[in-house]
């Protein structure tokens, strides 16, 4: 009787004439032993020598936490340089609005709009009543998930190469614009990447020590990643592969069930927030699959074209490397995490409509890894050393941080491309602003009123909003409730300033008729001053 250890291979066949004796250890009992193999034999990648990659269970803690904190620190140390700097959007008032409402209004606010974003709120209503709503702080806990994201980034690589490519990847990863860019955001794609990443190393953990508590963390963790964004629940496309390359390999052992029963649970988790969020997918009916947003998605997703040209070069040679030194597997697999998700969110457009580069940077730490792949396969072919893995590191880490640094400026910019400048009018109108005065806002970009309300809210005098009936909070949305007729509302105030955000000079584009008429007719425009796409007017009453 054969008695296999864990995780060995099929027993070697018989040997040929030519080929040495084989000599099987006995047992007192006659029973044939087989030695257990090293664990990277066990894996679902081609084994690789032992020295490149020590046993998962002998690596010293110290070291994991090393490998872990390199790349984390760089990814916010980078995070944290400018933060900030950029005047917030559209988005991260909407942020900051939902979490500083209170419990009942930010329930009402989540049964109408933003329900997929739930988990996101309520993390960032605990954050704000602790740290305060200032950019920097709304914007810290992406940091911090960003720099989590590189150092998982690292010992994902860790575990399918070997340390020193994963101290590459990770390294990789934290020099992208683009994880600069929303490091620095307070919006929840940071913290679905990190989690994704997560997910991606505890099912490694799991596959190599298959006990319920790592495959119940896998679970949970991937329901975090779906649950600060659900596109992020595509990272299960190469959870599968990985899964059922590590099954071929074991001769159909345990590891399978216990995985179905994982993604069971992750369904049970996922299912019930897409369900509930399908009512309300008109709030992304903006985005757009044509042509110029095919075009734009590469320097979108990577932070600028060079820096995609660069990781797509650099990742096609790694894929190339990979399938041709008996790692396809790995190529495999991280091609379905790279290419997969977007390829299906662009293909099921017509139905979810989710073709959005910012749902897919949970992409990213995938092409941080394709990318070192060549640099782990060329020096494994060559030599029995991994040294070199850091010698060549040295040679492209730095050229990657002269193509990115034009970007990694371009990020931290005061204003986005397409966002008013609040901040600016929001001076003006409080250097001028007297008792008693009025505000309005009109404009075909966004409604400014939001962003006007933040940037004014530690000003002790605010002028009174003429046309306001029902605020956001009271309406359960980001927009309120306006005067249905402009006179009554405006009354006998002798002051209003006027915000509009068109592309135009005009004072009234972009208002309702009626208004514009009764403003028109009452007032006349003493001053105006003009920001990056805003507009600011100060109307007196007419004698």
């Amino acid at each position: 009787m054969l008695v296999n250890e864990r995780n060995s291979p099929p027993p070697r066949q018989r040997p040929n004439s030519h080929d040495a004796t084989v000599l099987l250890p006995r047992t007192h009992a006659g029973t044939v032993v087989l030695p257990r193999l090293p664990p990277e034999a066990s894996s679902f990648a081609d084994p690789v020598p032992a020295e490149e990659r020590p046993p998962s269970k002998r690596i010293a803690l110290w070291r994991q936490l090393l490998l872990f904190c390199g790349p984390a620190a760089l990814t916010i140390a980078l995070g944290w340089y400018g933060i900030g700097q950029r005047q917030m959007w559209n988005d991260e008032y909407a942020t900051e609005h939902a979490a500083t409402l209170a419990w009942h209004d930010l329930f009402r606010l989540l049964g109408n709009t933003d329900r997929v974003l739930t988990l996101y709120y309520v993390l960032m209503h605990f954050w704000v009543s602790v740290a305060g709503d200032s950019p920097a702080m709304l914007r810290l806990p992406a940091v911090v998930a960003m720099g989590c994201a590189a150092g998982f980034t690292a010992l994902v690589g860790q575990r399918l190469f070997n340390s020193n490519a994963g101290l590459i990847a990770g390294v990789v990863f934290a020099l992208l614009p683009s994880v600069s860019r929303y490091a620095q955001e307070a919006r929840p794609y940071a913290l679905a990447v990190a989690a994704a990443t997560l997910s991606t190393l505890i099912l490694l953990v799991a596959l190599e020590r298959p006990v319920w508590g790592f495959w119940l963390l896998y679970a949970l963790s991937v329901g975090f990643a779906a649950g600060f964004h659900l596109v992020s629940i595509l990272v299960v496309a190469p959870h599968v592969l990985l899964v059922w390359f590590r099954y071929r390999r074991s001769n159909r052992d345990v590891r399978l069930w216990k995985s179905i029963g994982a993604f069971a649970l992750i369904a049970a988790l996922a299912m019930p927030l897409a369900f509930s969020s399908s009512g309300q997918s008109a709030q992304i009916a903006w985005i757009k699959a044509d042509k110029h947003a095919i075009v734009q998605f590469p320097a979108q997703l990577f932070g600028s074209y060079p820096t995609s040209v660069a990781l797509a070069a650099m990742g096609l040679l790694g894929t190339l490397v990979l399938l041709f030194t008996r790692h396809r597997r790995l190529a495999v697999t991280l091609l379905a995490w790279t290419i997969l998700p977007p390829v299906l969110t662009y293909v099921t457009f017509p139905v979810l409509h989710v073709f959005l580069f910012r749902y897919l940077l949970f992409t990213l730490p995938a092409w941080a890894l394709l990318a070192v792949g060549w640099i782990y396969a060329v020096v494994r072919v060559t030599t029995r050393h991994s040294w070199p893995q850091l010698l060549i590191g040295a040679a492209v880490i730095p050229a990657l941080v002269l193509l990115t640094l034009p970007a990694q400026h371009a990020v931290r910019a005061h204003l986005m491309g397409d966002e008013p400048d609040y901040p600016s009018a929001a001076k003006t109108i409080v250097a001028g602003l007297r008792a008693d005065d009025g505000i309005a806002f009109a404009g075909t970009r966004r409604p400014p009123r939001l962003g006007l309300q933040y940037e004014m809210r530690h000003d002790a005098a605010q002028p009174v909003d003429v046309f306001l009936l029902k605020t956001p909070a009271q309406t359960g949305g980001y927009g309120a409730e306006e005067c249905p007729s402009a006179l009554p509302c405006i009354g006998t105030r002798q002051r209003i300033w006027l915000v509009n955000t068109s592309d135009d000079t005009s004072p009234w584009t972009g208002m309702q008729p009626e208004r514009a008429r009764a403003l028109n007719s009452l007032f006349t425009v003493s001053q105006n001053w003009d920001f990056p796409l805003i507009h600011v007017f100060l109307l007196q009453r007419k004698a």
